[in-house]
C-alpha cells in the first residue's frame, strides 16, 4: 500500500472546504452540507484503511519539498504512527458526527457555504497538526486552527458580543503560539532539524537538562494557550458565543485537545527534565480545580461545559506531567465522545427551550425529548467518572499515575486531583438536576427542533 495514499487523509476535508468556500453558494444547502460530511467521512474511512501502516512504529510519507536553504530543508512529511493514527480516526469520527449535527442545526442559517467551509479547514488544520512529523508543518497546522477558530466563535460577527469572543480567542491563543515559535526556532538552532521524531532521538544526547527545561516551559506556555491552560484560559468561556455546532468541535475533537497532543508528540524530550515534569502536573491540576470551581456557579448550559472541558484538559496535562502519555490520550479519547454528546444535546436543549441558556430558567426538559434526555445522562455520567464507564476507567488511570509518584509535591498533587473529581461529579449532576427535574420555568413559546433533528 504506498504510504502516499496518507496523504488522502489531510486531503479530503480540505477540498470540501475549498469547494465551499469557492462554490459553495451556488450549491443549494442540502448540497453544501452533504460536501462537507461526506468530505470529513472521507478522510475518516481512509484512515480506517490505512490503519495497518500505524503497526510499530508506524511510516513516513514525503509529498515534496516545502523550504530548503543549504542545511534547512523542510519537506511535507507526515508521520503515521500508532499515537498518530489513533488521534487522527478520533479527529475524522467525532468531527463526522458534529458536522452531522451541524447540518439539522444550521438548516435556518443563510450564510451556510461559509459555516460549512470553515468547519472542514478546522478539521483539515486539526489533522494537520496531529500527522505533521515536520515542527514548521505542525506550526502552519496550529495557526489555521487559531485562524478557524477566531473565524467560527465569531461567525455571527455582525454581533458586537460575537465578534468580540472570536478576538479574544484569536489574541489570547497567539500569546501561546509567540512561546510555541521561540521554541521551534531554538531547538532548529541547537539542533539543526525541525524533524520531530529526530529531536525525541537527538534530544535527549544532545540537550542538557537545564536547556530542556526552559524548552519544556515554552512548549507548556504554547500548550496553555490552544488548550486554555492557567493563565492562557480566559478565552475559552467567551467562545461559546459561537454556534453550538462549533463549540462541540472545539472542545471535543480540535483546538483545545491540540496542547496535549504537542506535550504528548514531544513527551520523550519533555521527560527529561524531573522539574519540567512537575510545573506541567501542578499546571493541569490547578487548571482543573480552578474550572470545576467556576462550573459550579455557572447558569448558562454551555458554559457549565466549557469550563468543564478547561478542567478535563487539566485532567489531560496533569497526565502528562506524572508521565502517563497513554492516560492523557486516553481520557483526550473518552473525553472528545462524551464531550461532542453533551454539547449537541446542550443545542437540543436550548433549541426545546426556545433559545434559553439559563439552566435555572430550564426544568423538565426530561419530558420535552427523552431521547436528549437519556443520551445526554449518559455523557453526564462519564464526565463525572461514574463507575464503569469510560471517564471513569480515564480518569482513574491519571489519578493512579499521581498516586503512584510518591513524593511529598506529588501526593499534594494527587490529593487536589481527587478533590477536583469530586467537583466533577457535583457540577454534572447539579446541571442534569436543573436542567431535566421538576417543572419547566421558561416562558411558554414554541418549543421545537430542527428538522433534521427531530428523533422525538
Amino acid at each position: 500500500m504506498p504510504a502516499k495514499l496518507l496523504f488522502l487523509i489531510l486531503f479530503f476535508p480540505l477540498l470540501g472546504g475549498v469547494l465551499n468556500a469557492l462554490v459553495g453558494m451556488r450549491f443549494s444547502r442540502g448540497v453544501s452540507a452533504a460536501i462537507s460530511i461526506v468530505s470529513v467521512a472521507a478522510s475518516a474511512l481512509a484512515t480506517m484503511l490505512l490503519w495497518p501502516l500505524s503497526y510499530g512504529e508506524g511510516v513516513r510519507a514525503t509529498l515534496y519539498t516545502w523550504l530548503e536553504s543549504g542545511s534547512f530543508k523542510v519537506p511535507v512529511e507526515i508521520l503515521f504512527d500508532p499515537l498518530s493514527a489513533a488521534m487522527a480516526l478520533m479527529v475524522t469520527v467525532v468531527s463526522t458526527l458534529i458536522h452531522l449535527y451541524a447540518a439539522g442545526y444550521m438548516e435556518e442559517e443563510k450564510d451556510y457555504a461559509r459555516f460549512f467551509a470553515l468547519l472542514n479547514l478546522f478539521v483539515f488544520a486539526m489533522l494537520a497538526i496531529v500527522l505533521a512529523d515536520n515542527l514548521l508543518l505542525l506550526f502552519l497546522g496550529w495557526e489555521g486552527v487559531g485562524f478557524c477558530s477566531y473565524a467560527l466563535i465569531g461567525f455571527w460577527y455582525k454581533d458586537p458580543e460575537n465578534a468580540a469572543a472570536g478576538r479574544k480567542a484569536f489574541l489570547v491563543t497567539r500569546i501561546g503560539d509567540v512561546f510555541l515559535a521561540v521554541a521551534i526556532l531554538w531547538l532548529f538552532k541547537l539542533l539543526e532539524t525541525l524533524t520531530i521524531s529526530a529531536i525525541n532521538v537527538q534530544g535527549p544526547q544532545a540537550l542538557a537538562q537545564e536547556t530542556v527545561f526552559v524548552l519544556a516551559l515554552l512548549l507548556l506556555a504554547g500548550a496553555a494557550g490552544k488548550s486554555a491552560q492557567l493563565p492562557l484560559m480566559t478565552w475559552l468561556p467567551d467562545a461559546m458565543a459561537g454556534p453550538t455546532p462549533v463549540s462541540a468541535l472545539i472542545h471535543a475533537a480540535t483546538m483545545v485537545t491540540a496542547g496535549v497532543y504537542l506535550l504528548c508528540r514531544l513527551f520523550p524530550l519533555i521527560s527529561l527534565s524531573p522539574e519540567a515534569m512537575v510545573v506541567i502536573a501542578a499546571v493541569g491540576v490547578l487548571t482543573a480545580f480552578y474550572a470545576a470551581t467556576c462550573a459550579l456557579a455557572q447558569r448558562e448550559i454551555k458554559k457549565v461545559l466549557a469550563f468543564s472541558t478547561m478542567s478535563q484538559v487539566g485532567f489531560m496535562m496533569l497526565a502528562v506531567g506524572v508521565g502517563t502519555v497513554s492516560g492523557a490520550m486516553f481520557h483526550l479519547f473518552t473525553h472528545a465522545f462524551f464531550k461532542a454528546l453533551l454539547f449537541m444535546g446542550a443545542g437540543c436543549l436550548i433549541h426545546l427551550a426556545g433559545d434559553e441558556n439559563d439552566i435555572y430558567k430550564m426544568g423538565g426538559m426530561a419530558r420535552k425529548s427523552k431521547l436528549v434526555f437519556w443520551t445526554f445522562l449518559i455523557g453526564a455520567l462519564c464526565l463525572a467518572g461514574a463507575p464503569l464507564t469510560g471517564g471513569f476507567f480515564s480518569k482513574d488511570e491519571i489519578l493512579l499515575a499521581g498516586f503512584a509518584r510518591d513524593t511529598l509535591t506529588y501526593r499534594a498533587i494527587w490529593m487536589l486531583g481527587i478533590l477536583t473529581a469530586f467537583l466533577t461529579a457535583l457540577y454534572t449532576f447539579r446541571l442534569v438536576y436543573l436542567v431535566f427535574a421538576g417543572e419547566s420555568r421558561f416562558s411558554p413559546q414554541e418549543h421545537h427542533l430542527p428538522k433534521l433533528m427531530r428523533w422525538t
